[in-house]
């Protein structure tokens, strides 16, 4: 469970810090910040960005679930969609990939889709980012404070670990 919950933060990291990379970039604002130190972050602090994570599980669910809807209506398997995002994503396995030109109409035919599921998606992010009484910014230095410090991730994973009656 530690391990699940931990995985999920550094996906919904790489979601977080893509769209904040996005609207620093329309803002003009550095999109890196530094990491708090170990003894800035606070449990309040974890305790947030594990409610932020929990609450990101669900939105990553539901539009992981859009979006195999949408990829399966227009006739394609969604683990090769899958494969498909992976190599682009990775310039080594990019070279490997063997993209077929009907494959190739299908994804430009469903790309629109895709995006406004994805772009929901984020804005759902930063929403429960707020509505937990983080900046963007504040939230991004927690959780680059939780992959830099191993104290600090000890810390949130024990916030995560249910509790075990003895």
């Amino acid at each position: 469970m530690k391990n699940l919950m931990r995985n999920t933060l550094v996906v919904f990291l790489g979601m977080i810090f893509s769209t904040a990379t996005i609207f620093a970039q329309q803002q003009q604002m550095p999109p890196q910040p530094e990491p708090l130190s170990p003894e800035e972050v606070t449990d309040e602090h974890l305790e947030k960005i594990s409610n932020i994570t929990q609450a990101g599980q669900v939105i990553q669910e539901e539009a992981d679930s859009k979006m195999k809807n949408v990829v399966e209506d227009v006739g394609m398997e969604y683990q090769r969609f899958q494969q498909i995002m992976m190599a682009q994503q990775n310039p080594q396995l990019a070279n490997q990939l063997q993209l077929s030109s009907e494959e190739e109409k299908t994804l430009q035919q469903i790309q629109p889709e895709l995006m406004k599921i994805n772009q929901e998606a984020q804005q759902k992010y930063m929403t429960n980012i707020e509505e937990e009484g983080l900046s963007i910014l504040e939230f991004q230095q927690i959780a680059q404070a939780i992959q830099a410090h191993p104290e600090v991730a000890e810390r949130f994973e024990e916030i995560n670990s249910p509790e075990e009656d003895g």
